[in-house]
This record gives C-alpha cells, structure tokens and sequence, in this order.
C-alpha cells in the first residue's frame, strides 16, 4: 500500500521539528532511537507520529545527541497563544503544527500545505502575525480605543522601546484600524465598548482578520465588575495608565522570544516569567480575568 506523503517527513523537515541538524537525525535512526523508511532512492522519510515523542525525550535528556543549546525551551505555542481562551481551535488540530507540538509555526511554513501545514492563520507574510512579532521581539502593535483624550494625550507623550500604539474614537475608526494596523493587543474603553451581543469588544475578540487579539477592557478607577457582554476581554486595565502599564499587560500573555535562541533578545515576556506587572498592581490596576 502506497503511504499517504502527507503523513512523511524528510530528514531536513523532521529536524525542523526537533531544532538539530540532519546529521542528528540519521544519527537517532541508526542508533535505533527513531524509526525511519528507506526510499528508493536511499533517502530517509519519517512519520510524523514519531517525531514527537522523540522531541519530548530530547527536551529532557540532551543524550540524545543534541547539544544543550539546540533543547526548546517552554513558551506558548501558536495553537496555544491563538486559542479561544484556551481552548484550542478545532482548525489548528488538523495542522502538523500543532499535531507534533512543533516549537515554532513559522519555520514550518516553508513546508507547504502538502504535509499539513493549514496555514489557517497565514492569511499575510509572517511579519504581518500577532504571534510571529511576539516571538520575534519586533514592536507590538496595540490600539487603544478611547474618547477620552487625556488618556490619549497622556499615552502619546510617553514613549515605550517596543511598544506602538494607534487610537481609535470608536467602533467605526477601530475596524479601520484592525485592516492596516493589525494590532496584537486591543485596549477598549468601557464607555465606548457598547457591551452586548454584537459589541465591540465581541466584535473585536472575534474578527477573522486578527485571529488571537487581545481585548483589553479599560475601566475608571474604583468602577470594577463585570457588566452583561463583557466576558469576551482577556484582562482589564484601570485608568490612568502609561505605556510601561501596558507593557505589563503584554507580559502577562508570556510567550519564549525567538531571538533569544539567537542573539539573547529578551522580548516581551520571556518564557518562565510570571505575570508580572512593572509596578505595584494597585498602581497600574491590571488584573487578568
């Protein structure tokens, strides 16, 4: 019976998956620790079903033959940073991506859909992805959607290395924004966030062109508690806030920096950092839901 290609691996692809060399994966196959197929042609392929448990023995025994450095740390995956709160989405379990836990999405892309890749989330160039600019230390874009111009005055005179902010007045400048902007991180005012079926920060948690937006609800200080059709935020903020309050909300969606596999680039929220919050909670007022 003819194997379905989809379900293979070469050599180069499964050491994509395991962050090594070729070399160590033809070593892993003669030593018996991976089971490989011989093509025609000499050439190894891999199942796909065996690469992950290979992957999880290398995270934790550098025996494997893989140097300590090339071990993938702990991070939010794509799958997970992109979830409906947690929840994986049903089209992300079809993907090779996340069906061997694969450490990062956008050096598979490469792979083509032939071999799963969905591609569910790609819709533009991995510089355009929420995830990808996370990982990648590059600026995060956040929108802040607000009327009241004091807090836009105060946020646009206080600069913030890594950080860049759009304003939006309302519902109609914020969906202009979300299509050239398409910001990681949405922080709407509750007077402006029309709670409700149909709202803006349902509208928002749910618009297809940036799957895995943050809604951040911003509230008055002292005016807490949860109104009808406010369960699609991910977290609240109360004013006044700075730009460093908003960094604070970022680093409490931790993922692992690419970069500092790399070079050593930090990043926002590096992988094993708690949710922490730059000042004193009760000074900032950010607390996640």
């Amino acid at each position: 019976m003819a194997r379905k290609e989809s379900n293979w691996l070469t050599t180069g692809q499964a050491a994509k998956l395991c962050s090594v060399t070729p070399d160590t994966i033809l070593k892993w196959i003669q030593k018996g620790k991976l089971q490989g197929v011989r093509t025609a042609g000499g050439h190894y392929r891999i199942r796909i079903e065996d690469i992950e448990p290979l992957r999880t023995a290398g995270r934790a025994s550098p025996g494997l033959g893989a140097s300590p450095d090339t071990q993938l740390p702990a991070h939010m995956r794509c799958w997970e940073y992109l979830s409906d709160k947690g929840t994986v989405r049903e089209e992300c379990k079809s993907c090779v991506v996340y069906r061997v836990r694969a450490a990062w999405c956008f050096q598979m892309a490469s792979m083509g859909s032939g071999l799963g890749h969905a591609r569910r989330f790609c819709q533009t160039s991995c510089d355009d992805c929420v995830y990808y600019r996370r990982v990648r230390g590059l600026d995060t874009n956040v929108l802040v959607v607000t009327a009241d111009q004091g807090l836009v005055a105060r946020l646009k005179g206080r600069r913030c290395e890594g950080l860049s902010l759009r304003f939006a007045r309302n519902s109609y400048e914020a969906s202009a924004a979300v299509q050239t902007f398409l910001p990681a991180f949405a922080l709407v005012d509750r007077d402006v966030a029309a709670p409700g079926e149909g709202g803006l920060l349902d509208y928002l948690s749910k618009d297809d062109r940036v799957p895995g937006l943050k809604v951040i609800l911003i509230l008055a200080k002292g005016k807490g508690g949860n109104a009808p059709g406010e369960s699609s935020a991910a977290a609240v903020i109360e004013k006044p806030f700075d730009p460093e309050d908003i960094v604070s909300v970022i680093r409490s969606f931790p993922v692992e920096s690419a970069d500092a596999e790399c070079d050593g680039h930090p990043g926002f929220g590096h992988s094993g950092t708690e949710r922490t919050y730059g000042k004193d909670e009760s000074s900032c007022g950010f607390r996640p839901r």
